[in-house]
């Protein structure tokens, strides 16, 4: 269960870095951070969020599964069903909806976050234009348009993912395969 827990950690570290809230400043009285908050509840980041978490639930369960085939306190009940592809599908959709929640549990805290992160970037009078934007026809348009963008970003960047990996491949084998050369000499 250890790797299990250090996979859960590793996945929640960098999200819980990006949201631990900052101090609040003593020269905000109040107004700013209810501007940013206001603007955030526009952003529709639930929706946001869910896109970027379901995108890597795929990976934490492959992790959460590993991790559990690999950890000799794993249960033997819970290793002999992961030695089936159903019974790896079956626990690896387990994981994915029990991170899932607790990632959502987590989203008005990521929400406050990111108020303050614009409470400390913008002024009240910058905060204010950019709620107008969105209030806009422009601006409610790229609201409603940017669950279709984030998908399509979010495919074309995987491509070029896979396209930079089949790239790279034959260059990390050779250097490995030099690693091996040089140390028999």
């Amino acid at each position: 269960m250890r790797g299990l827990v250090l996979i859960a950690l590793l996945v929640a570290a960098p999200a819980a870095a990006q949201t631990a809230p900052a101090p609040a400043r003593a020269t905000d009285a109040g107004g700013r951070i209810e501007t940013a908050r206001i603007l955030v509840g526009k952003l529709g980041l639930d929706q946001t969020l869910d896109f970027q978490f379901s995108s890597v639930m795929p990976l934490v369960a492959t992790n959460i599964v590993s991790a559990l085939q690999a950890d000799p306190s794993t249960p033997q009940a819970i290793k002999d069903r992961l030695t089936t592809e159903e019974g790896r599908r079956q626990i690896a959709g387990i994981a994915s909806e029990e991170m899932l929640a607790a990632f959502r549990a987590r989203y008005p805290a990521i929400a406050e976050a990111a108020a303050e992160e614009y409470r400390r970037n913008f002024s009240e009078a910058e905060l204010k234009a950019i709620i107008a934007f969105y209030d806009s026809a422009p601006g409610k348009r790229l609201l409603q348009l940017q669950p279709q963008l984030q998908q399509r970003l979010a495919e074309a960047g995987r491509a070029v993912g896979q396209e930079a990996g089949m790239a790279a491949f034959p260059k990390i084998r050779a250097r490995i395969d030099a690693l091996d050369a040089t140390k028999g000499k």
